[in-house]
C-alpha cells in the first residue's frame, strides 16, 4: 500500500509540474501577443529596378512600427530600419534572375562568409510567402523568393525584435 501511495504522489507531482509549465508558457505567449498588438504600424514602400537582359522591376511594401525611421540605399534595394538608437531590421531586395540564388544558396554564398556561425532552420509560411529562416547567436534572417522567383526578399533582424518582425513579415506585399 505504501508503494502505491508513493507512486501516486510522484505522478501527481509530475502532473502539477507539467500543468504549471504549460500555464506559465501560455501566460508568456499572451504577453508577447499583447505587446505585438499594441504597437501601431505604418506602411513603408519602395521599388527597385535592375537591368539584366532587359529591365526587371519590383515594387514592395511592408509595415514597420509607427515610430521607426528608414534609410534607403542602393536605389531602394537596401533599407535600414531603426527605432530610436537601435536597429529594428535591415531589408535587402536582390534580383536573382541572372545568377539564380535560392534562399538557401543565398545563405550559403552571401551571408555565411560574413557570419561566423549561421544555422539554416526550417521554412515558415508567414503572411503570403514561404520564408527560409536562418539564425546566428543574436540575429535572424528571413528570405523569400518573390515575383516569379526572380527576386529574393531578405529581412535581417536582432532576435529581440522577433515578435514585431513577424508582424512586419505578415504584411509584405510585392508587385
Amino acid at each position: 500500500m505504501k508503494t502505491y501511495v508513493s507512486i501516486l504522489l510522484v505522478v501527481l507531482g509530475l502532473a502539477v509540474v507539467v500543468i504549471g509549465g504549460y500555464v506559465y508558457t501560455k501566460k508568456n505567449d499572451l504577453k508577447h501577443q499583447v505587446v505585438q498588438d499594441l504597437v501601431k504600424m505604418k506602411t513603408y514602400s519602395s521599388k527597385v529596378s535592375r537591368f539584366y537582359e532587359g529591365d526587371n522591376n519590383i515594387e514592395y511594401s511592408f509595415n514597420i512600427p509607427e515610430y521607426a525611421t528608414t534609410t534607403t540605399e542602393l536605389d531602394g534595394a537596401f533599407t535600414k530600419i531603426t527605432t530610436g538608437t537601435s536597429s529594428y531590421a535591415t531589408v535587402y531586395v536582390s534580383y536573382e534572375g541572372g545568377r539564380g540564388f535560392t534562399p538557401l544558396g543565398y545563405i550559403d554564398e552571401i551571408i555565411a562568409p560574413h557570419v561566423s556561425v549561421i544555422n539554416p532552420l526550417d521554412e515558415e509560411i508567414i503572411g503570403n510567402y514561404k520564408w527560409q529562416v536562418a539564425e546566428s547567436e543574436g540575429s535572424e534572417w528571413h528570405i523569400a523568393q518573390v515575383s516569379n522567383d526572380q527576386w529574393l526578399f531578405i529581412v535581417e533582424n536582432k532576435k529581440v525584435n522577433h515578435d514585431l518582425i513577424q508582424k512586419t513579415l505578415e504584411s509584405v506585399k510585392v508587385k
